[in-house]
């Protein structure tokens, strides 16, 4: 947030200077650029967010006796389907509103990476993430996963 502030502060002084004929010799090229700069600043301070909630209200889950899917996109459908019984561990972050996430699987050695950062859904495990009562999805996703285990002993 402070740099994309600054970013579109600096960009604005430079544009607003050049606009009202305090910078002499400005490139006319630079009436091109400098608004696409604003933009790009426009989008990172405040864009990101409405693209991420307008991402957020595309999100589906879906919990089987046997699978759990997730089915996401904002431009192109993203689909991901998790066996219950193959998954090692269930993990559960909770809040105090009730919402919270869970985790089908464990994180990588990048899971450290936010969520939020593009390319980080390849290191972080399927999640359900900032559901509404979390724990009764956790309990039903373990009961899930204890009936699906039952059924391939033999």
């Amino acid at each position: 947030m402070p740099f994309a502030a600054f970013w579109l502060f600096m960009v604005s002084m430079i544009f607003l200077f050049a606009f009202t004929g305090e910078m002499k010799e400005v490139d006319p090229l630079a009436y091109v650029i400098m608004p696409v700069f604003m933009i790009a600043g426009l989008y990172m301070l405040f864009g990101r967010f409405l693209v991420d909630r307008a991402a957020r209200r595309r999100i589906f889950y879906y919990l089987t006796t046997e699978r759990a899917f997730i089915e996401a996109g904002l431009f192109r459908p993203n689909r991901r389907s998790v066996n219950l019984a193959a998954t090692p561990e269930i993990r559960f972050q909770g809040r105090r509103n009730g919402r919270g996430t869970v985790q089908f699987g464990s994180p990588s050695t990048f899971g450290m990476i936010p969520p939020s950062w593009p390319g980080a859904n390849q290191f972080l495990p399927p999640a359900f993430d900032d559901i509404e009562d979390a724990e009764r999805v956790y309990n039903l996703a373990l009961k899930a996963q204890r009936e699906a285990k039952a059924d391939i002993q033999p």
